[in-house]
């Protein structure tokens, strides 16, 4: 009988090319980046990346970037449609992610505000108003000198940290003559007055009044999560909240970046998201120190206020300081970008990042090798934030025990002041 000895091999060749066939016909992964109607990817890098691109609605932009080949954010324009379509906030930065400068507009397209940086420190502030110029001066990133000069040229405020002696010096002029030449505790107490329009801070008309300290001893804390855009508003307070009805629109609380420093390092590091970004953290508020007002001290300010209320705002500004409050505050941000057009294949990393993130902030289970190359992929960064003068650009967290030491830092530091908050002196 004749045996057919090739059946075999035969039938095994037969599964081995159905089965590359099956391989075959698998849909691979898509990485690659392309234009979407809202989206325009105007330039690439040579490895595929974003290099420029332009986020659209209905045909007006919301978003113009570039990105370095690494990753940073290069340069940005972001736009927002109330009350009408405008640009409101354009940054620069360096390749290594220092901040280079930064500047604002009003919805009428007028310039509001805008910083110098040296060494990825602030080192020049610039706010204009009808009032007038206020021009605030750091020194190694701390705040030495505000200079405001009227728009009619008729008075100024000039203001001088001293931080060694502890102690800030307040000089007001009007038509060439000094009118007010005070010293004061360096940082700014209840009482101290400010003009809110020019973020200017000039003299406390209250003198040594008493504060009471009101313990609050309470704590919040959240896990990451996606949010649409790196807004930390949420996880900490404005540093200088004005008496005024505060509504964000649809964009960057950009008010507070004039004199929380810390909530402007983050919005310039994050003004373009692909997809959403990763935000936790903590804030403990241990409490804020008022005070009440004696009758006999509030008639007799409100009295001389009617008797010239321009040299009174002048000298004392019009708010001044109700409370004064203490905490601590820090989060995490999670940021991916160069993400893929496919839905799919984005949806993957972001859960992948998602996993990555938990890993470095809680001591979880890591991501396996084969997910660790698809999050390669792109670009992904963990950065650590708070209050601390050295988490206020963010620390890169690239383990667990670097999360650690970071908070532990947040922990021993001392606590801080977080918020002053002001009222109208209209009130007195």
């Amino acid at each position: 009988m004749f045996k057919n000895h090739f059946l075999p091999l035969l039938l095994s060749a037969t599964v081995f090319l159905s089965s590359c066939e099956k391989e075959e016909n698998v849909p691979q992964p898509d990485y690659s980046i392309g234009s979407t109607p809202g989206f325009e990817l105007l330039e690439e890098h040579g490895n595929g990346w974003i290099k420029q691109g332009r986020y659209q609605l209905s045909g007006d932009p919301t978003e113009e970037f570039e990105y370095y080949e690494n990753g940073y954010i290069k340069s940005a324009k972001v736009y927002a449609s109330y009350p009408q379509q405008h640009l409101y906030m354009e940054v620069s930065r360096s390749e290594d992610n220092k901040p280079l400068w930064s500047k604002y507009y009003h919805p009428d397209g007028t310039f509001w505000f805008e910083t110098e940086y040296k060494n990825g420190l602030p080192a020049v502030k610039k706010i204009y108003s009808e009032a007038g110029t206020t021009i605030h001066t750091y020194t190694d990133g701390e705040l030495s000198l505000v200079a405001f000069t009227a728009a009619d040229g008729n008075s100024s405020v000039t203001t001088t940290y001293n931080k060694t002696g502890e102690n800030r010096n307040v000089i007001v002029t009007r038509n060439g003559e000094t009118v007010l030449d005070e010293n004061y505790a360096y940082q700014e107490q209840v009482g101290a007055g400010i003009h809110s329009g020019s973020h200017v801070p000039v003299a406390n008309p209250f003198g040594a009044a008493e504060p009471s300290y009101f313990s609050l001893n309470q704590s919040f804390s959240q896990s990451p999560s996606w949010e649409n855009d790196a807004d930390p508003i949420g996880l900490m307070f404005p540093y200088r909240l004005f008496d005024e009805f505060y509504h964000p629109g649809n964009y960057f609380a950009t008010r507070f970046a004039v004199s929380t420093e810390l909530y402007q390092s983050v919005i310039e590091q994050y003004p373009v998201t692909e997809r959403g970004v990763l935000i936790g953290g903590g804030k403990y508020e241990d409490g804020y120190e008022a005070f009440s007002n004696q009758w006999e001290v509030r008639d007799s300010l409100a009295k001389v206020y009617e008797e010239d209320p321009e040299l009174y705002k002048l000298k004392y500004g019009n708010e001044y300081i109700e409370k004064v409050g203490y905490g601590k505050i820090f989060f995490v941000i999670g940021a991916l970008r160069n993400l893929p057009t496919s839905s799919d294949v984005a949806e993957d990393i972001k859960t992948i990042a998602r996993k990555k993130m938990a890993a470095l902030t809680n001591v979880s289970t890591d991501i396996t090798q084969e997910e660790q190359k698809k999050l390669d992929k792109v670009w992904f960064e963990v950065k650590f934030f708070s209050t601390l003068k050295e988490h206020r650009d963010g620390v890169v967290i690239n383990s667990f025990e670097d999360y650690e030491n970071a908070l532990e830092k947040v922990i021993a530091g001392e606590i801080a002041v977080i918020q002053l908050k002001y009222t109208s002196v209209e009130n007195l």
